[in-house]
């Protein structure tokens, strides 16, 4: 008995160890931090990302790329007339993060089913039934906040991309965060961790 009991010590401490070692280290020094007044609390960001003012929006689209999901994407939230923060890689406009102001929100479950429902209509109408898989449902709490998150691989006119949506509740703060890239890795560490730094 003492022998089995041995066994089991010494293999869950190497799997311990084996585990610590694979981990990566968080490193602030990645990173760039961005204040966002309304989350009340700062973003940390790749340094590959900068803040897009309206002013810089059209010279980006004009100059850069007109037919980026960039173009589409704000034309529809100037349209709906929302108060937004866009981060974009300059070097590829496929490549965004937008932060969404919105009201309090102390959202249940059965809200954010219902967020999923409004949103999943609203994507089989943009990008049409079969354009679109949900990779990711999640409603998530830390010490903080909770939070929804909705993934996607959407196809249009030839080109994939992945669009994953979460909706932030912290304190008396609610924004939503949209990320549009061509690769299917997300932050969703990153909108995490702004929950530890609210001021």
């Amino acid at each position: 008995m003492l022998r089995r009991i041995l066994v089991v010590i010494v293999f869950y401490t190497v799997l311990a160890c084996k585990e610590a070692t694979s981990k990566v280290s968080f490193s602030k020094e990645n990173f760039t931090e961005h204040y966002i007044d309304y989350a009340k609390g700062s973003l940390l960001l790749p340094h590959k990302y900068d803040i897009v003012t309206r002013e810089k929006l059209s010279y980006l689209i004009s100059e850069k790329d007109s037919s980026s999901v960039l173009r589409s994407l704000t034309r529809n939230l100037d349209a709906d007339r929302m108060d937004y923060i866009l981060f974009v890689d300059e070097n590829d406009l496929n490549d965004i993060i937008l932060i969404i102001k919105s009201k309090f929100i102390n959202f249940s479950k059965q809200d954010g089913n219902q967020y999923l429902g409004l949103l999943e209509q609203n994507i089989k109408s943009t990008y049409g039934l079969g354009n679109y898989k949900r990779l990711q449902k999640k409603i998530s709490q830390t010490e903080r906040a909770k939070y929804l998150k909705f993934k996607y691989k959407i196809s249009n006119e030839g080109f994939d991309f992945y669009q994953t949506q979460y909706v932030v509740t912290s304190a008396a703060t609610t924004f939503g965060v949209i990320e549009i890239r061509t690769e299917s890795i997300d932050y969703e560490d990153l909108i995490k961790r702004i929950n530890y730094l609210v001021n």
